[in-house]
């Protein structure tokens, strides 16, 4: 009887023993994550202008898991709007590269994990035109950019995940004739290499 009881607290043990470790390779952050995501933004026009426009684009991301929940981003973001109000050969282009923290969070045995972050970087407009002084005009400028949100990511195994939303502000300055200031917003989603 008491070997029967034994064996049984033994395998109950075992059991429990290989659930939580599972559990905990699941929770366990991966050292380097690389994203790579499909964006949709909408952004204001310079004062005066039509208002908004969109662009899309796309974003990579590269994140170095610094300690527990808190990691060290760097994105490169590329957007393009062929028009720009209501002139059709008005358009722009941008390619953002910032870099900051990102807070995340595993949930449900790390098959969900959200996360905010926060970067700052730089933003290279081209491919339209911007004032300068003088009442110049260049096809290219160069400004600072900031950029917050978050997004959630579903796992599907160790080594890949989906990022079912992502959803971030921009404020860019670019010189644009009256306060040099962009605020975009922007969502996409897309995949994440996990590399353990």
């Amino acid at each position: 009887m008491y070997r029967i009881a034994g064996a049984v607290l033994m395998v109950g043990v075992g059991w429990i023993s290989a659930s939580a470790q599972q559990v905990e390779t699941a929770l366990r952050y991966a050292p380097l994550e690389i994203s790579f995501n499909y964006s949709y933004a909408r952004s204001n026009a310079a004062p005066g202008q039509c208002g908004c426009f969109n662009m899309n684009g796309g974003s990579s991301e590269v994140a170095f898991h610094a300690f527990r929940a808190l990691s060290v981003v760097a994105d490169l973001t590329g957007e393009r709007a062929a028009i720009i109000g209501a002139n059709a050969g008005d358009g722009v282009s941008l390619v953002a590269f910032t870099v900051g923290p990102r807070f995340s969070h595993r949930f449900v045995g790390g098959k969900f994990t959200p996360f905010v972050q926060g970067l700052v970087g730089a933003v290279h407009g081209f491919d339209g035109l911007f004032p300068g002084s003088n009442d110049s005009l260049f096809g290219a400028a160069n400004a600072r950019a900031v950029m917050a949100g978050g997004g959630l990511d579903l796992t599907i195994n160790r080594h890949l995940a989906i990022r079912a939303i992502q959803a971030d502000y921009l404020r860019t300055q670019l010189p644009n004739g009256q306060g040099n200031e962009q605020n975009l917003l922007r969502a996409g989603a897309g995949i994440v290499l996990r590399f353990r």
